[in-house]
């Protein structure tokens, strides 16, 4: 056998066909059961640092434009295409064919069969067969010779259409699979220049730019109101980007956003334009969630929303110095922003900004102040029973130094009731793998972090806080021994103010006896409360204010501030950064992409039901009936039937019509 001949009988078997449906089968599983191009980071979280980069150099993280994968689908679209070519005519022909049997003893060789004789005519009995048969939706051919009569019939031929639809089927689908993936963008890179460049580049190279020809794509671009755009960002691979110009200019003239009570989002939409690049035509449209638009083979889908660049007003606190004032800036979202702090410059990174915010607050709901060790940690957590609220206003950012290190945080404006108390959360963490951990700052009476900051400023004020040490002695009575309490207390109040809660627990297990720790520790939180409350009074009548009234609210409020100012003290950020206002931007993010197979895969699809159909339900049944005479003048009946399965139904059918035939003498 020539050798093309051997690679022609390979490529069309059916055990290589099955090999490669099952390898694809496999492999669109895996695309589905993980997230396709999600960052690298991502992957590394979800399979560990040594087999993320395996199942990376595999290619399962963009599975559907995979070379192997892309091979693949090509053999077996050749495979199914020699397949269809070497059977389809054998098929069509079977169809068309009756396969009359001219020996009776063949018949008698057939699962189904039987023989009896009548004394009808043949005449009479060909005719009442042909209508019997037919009645039971048969076709029928009859032929004569001179041994006798020879009706062939049958029934389902269309069964065979279904081997030819589903193998059809996958070809088309291949072919749709073809014309979606990336196979144009890679070979303007391989073949035309094209060279993708790095997600952080500032400017877009000439070469980066793909063609208007290109056969298809998918790829998303985020458009602030009043913008324009004319070209979509596509991911390449996990860190670099190409772009592909649109043949229209896209307008967001407006997004709309409507939100359900809870604060989540219920529908969002945007307003565009659409400008023809080549005609000028100019025409509005909507495009929502299940509703996009399409114009010359773009699909323009409503992905998402984010900031487009908000105008804020931001307040930022010094957490260090005497300063409890803050100083004001405007900053724009998504520009860095520059900013100097005790003659050291950091940048703010912008993340995030949010108007609204409904969160998940069970992660920083502790036991309430009084409840716990007056030195325990106060951001402990002690349950996770999930807790929605509204959080009003958020901002999110990296605060970066000179040397490059950042630490990133969420800040939220408007209070939030934990432990019967209400605070003002502020997360923070160094590594974007981590969840944050939040910040605790009791709400003053008009609802700010103003009491905070003046407590702060005056811990590191030595001529407040004498004052207020010495008023706190005189509410002790004061005494001969007022100098020595006061000495006592101002070293506390050192220790307290460098290194918070933890250090004062330090000196205890150094100094004493652990049977005197706790008693000593619940007596030092209750003096250092004390002496903390009339120190916030004193800076609060310092700077005009009035002082807090002396209740158990007030006092609950100091132990408050004692616990968040040392947590304070692991901030890890010279300034705390404070929303106080803001213009929002709203920006409209869009997918779009041109899938010139979407057509042939739906008809493919569609193919595939319609042939499984008729492989299913049409079943092909073929009955044969020799009609010959004997000796004695009767006619000898030999009647047969075959099906390519033999079902309850097809038995039950042969039944029938055999006891039909039988009926006629």
């Amino acid at each position: 056998m020539p050798l093309s001949q051997k690679w022609w009988d390979f490529l069309g078997s059916m055990r290589l066909a099955i090999s490669l449906l099952t390898i694809l089968a496999i492999a669109s599983a895996v695309g589905t059961m993980v997230k396709q191009n999600e960052p690298m980071i991502n992957y590394v979280n979800q399979f560990g640092a040594f087999w993320a980069p395996w199942f990376g150099s595999l290619g399962l993280y963009d599975v559907y434009n995979q070379p192997w994968f892309l091979v693949i689908l090509v053999i077996l679209l050749i495979s199914t295409s020699i397949c269809l070519i070497r059977n389809t005519p054998k098929m069509l022909r079977d169809m068309r064919e009756f396969k009359n049997h001219n020996r009776t003893n063949t018949l008698l060789h057939l699962h189904e069969h039987d023989r009896w004789q009548s004394t009808e005519s043949v005449q009479i009995l060909t005719h009442s067969a042909a209508q019997i048969l037919q009645k039971h939706g048969y076709q029928v051919r009859a032929s004569k010779n001179a041994d006798g009569v020879y009706l062939a019939a049958k029934r389902g031929r269309y069964n065979r259409l279904g081997y030819i639809f589903t193998h059809l089927a996958i070809i088309v689908i291949c072919i749709g699979g073809l014309l979606d993936s990336e196979l144009s963008i890679r070979a303007q890179v391989l073949l035309f220049g094209k060279q993708p460049f790095s997600n952080v580049a500032t400017q877009i190279p000439d070469n980066g730019i793909l063609s208007n020809d290109t056969l298809s794509y998918r790829g998303n671009v985020s458009v602030s109101e009043g913008k324009t755009v004319d070209y979509v960002l596509l991911d390449y691979d996990q860190n670099t980007q190409l772009v592909q110009k649109l043949p229209f200019n896209l307008h967001l003239d407006k997004f709309t956003i409507d939100y359900y009570s809870t604060g989540m989002p219920k529908r969002f939409a945007s307003d565009v334009s659409v400008q023809d690049k080549t005609t000028g035509e100019t025409f509005k449209q909507t495009i929502e969630v299940n509703h996009p638009l399409r114009y010359k083979g773009v699909a323009i889908y409503q992905s998402s929303f984010t900031d487009g660049g908000s105008s804020l007003k931001l307040g930022l606190y010094p957490m260090t110095g005497t300063v409890s004032q803050p100083a004001m800036a405007d900053a724009v979202m998504f520009k860095n922003h520059q900013i100097a702090v005790a003659g050291n410059e950091y940048t703010i990174e912008w993340r995030e900004f949010k108007a609204i915010n409904v969160e998940d607050i069970s992660g920083t709901v502790t036991k309430a102040a009084q409840d716990i060790s007056p030195l325990a940690h106060a951001m402990r957590p002690t349950g996770m029973e999930k807790k929605f609220e509204s959080l009003g206003p958020s901002i999110q950012f990296v605060l970066r130094d000179k040397t490059g290190q950042g630490v990133e945080f969420r800040n939220y404006t408007s209070p939030v009731t934990l432990d019967s108390q209400a605070v003002i959360l502020s997360g923070v963490r160094t590594n974007p793998d981590e969840d944050f951990r939040y910040l605790r700052i009791p709400a003053d009476g008009e609802q700010s972090i103003g009491d905070f900051m003046r407590l702060r400023a005056a811990l590191s004020n030595s001529a407040l806080r004498d004052r207020a040490i010495r008023q706190y002695a005189l509410t002790l009575g004061g005494g001969a021994d007022t100098e020595q309490f006061v000495s006592g207390t101002t070293k506390m109040l050192d220790v307290f103010a460098q290194g918070g809660l933890g250090q004062l627990g330090q000196l205890l297990e150094r100094d004493l006896p652990e049977q005197q720790r706790d008693q000593m520790a619940s007596s030092l939180a209750k003096a250092l409360a004390g002496n903390l409350w009339e120190l916030l009074n004193v800076a609060r009548v310092a700077e005009g204010l009035k002082p807090l009234p002396d209740n158990e609210q007030s006092r609950q409020f100091a132990r408050m501030l004692m616990v968040s100012y040392s947590d304070s003290l692991e901030y890890g950020s010279p300034v705390y950064v404070q929303l106080q206002g803001f213009e929002q931007v709203q920006a409209s993010v869009f997918q779009m992409t041109r899938s010139p197979g979407q057509f042939w895969v739906y008809l493919g699809s569609l193919m595939l039901v319609l042939g499984t159909l008729a492989m299913t339900f049409i079943r092909e049944r073929r009955l044969w009936l020799h009609i010959k005479p004997n000796e004695h003048g009767e006619q000898v009946l030999t009647v047969a039937a075959s099906s390519t399965r033999r079902t309850f139904d097809y038995l039950s059918q042969w039944q029938k019509v055999l006891a039909d035939l039988r009926g006629m003498g």
